[in-house]
């Protein structure tokens, strides 16, 4: 009997351990992450050219990175892999079409526990953004 609950326990954390340690931050919600997010997506959308990602801390230390595609890819959705890495932080983006191009500038909000190592962001790929010049 003692057996099967140390097998149960053992589970658990196998599980516990696989557990994606990023989120997706749906856009209408996004004044829950922080105020700086909310501006950095206004941001983007009268700075439609800018292409790459930027990086907030939200609440606890937790950490939200924002990907852009620019304005000549309007016409697309961004939705994440979840391919991430134990020796550095790789959040790779998907293009998908989107159903009506209803953003200038089409983004995402990634939600990260933390980051380890070296931060990419990428595409499906390969091919990696560079980080935005904007000034927090």
């Amino acid at each position: 009997m003692r057996f099967r609950w140390v097998w149960l326990f053992v589970i658990m954390l196998l599980l516990a351990g696989c557990q994606p340690s990023y989120w997706v931050l749906e856009k209408d919600r996004i004044g829950e992450g922080s105020p700086d997010l909310e501006i950095y997506a206004n941001y983007l959308q009268i700075h439609d050219d800018v292409k790459g990602y930027q990086v907030f801390t939200i609440s606890e230390g937790k950490k939200m990175v924002v990907v852009s595609l620019g304005s000549s890819e309007n016409d697309k959705k961004l939705e994440v892999s979840d391919e991430f890495s134990p020796k550095e932080t790789i959040v790779t983006v998907t293009r998908k079409p989107a159903p009506k191009a209803n953003e200038k500038n089409p983004y995402i909000l990634i939600g990260l526990d933390k980051i380890e190592g070296d931060l990419i962001a990428q595409d499906e790929s390969g091919d990696r953004f560079e980080e935005t010049d904007y000034q927090q």
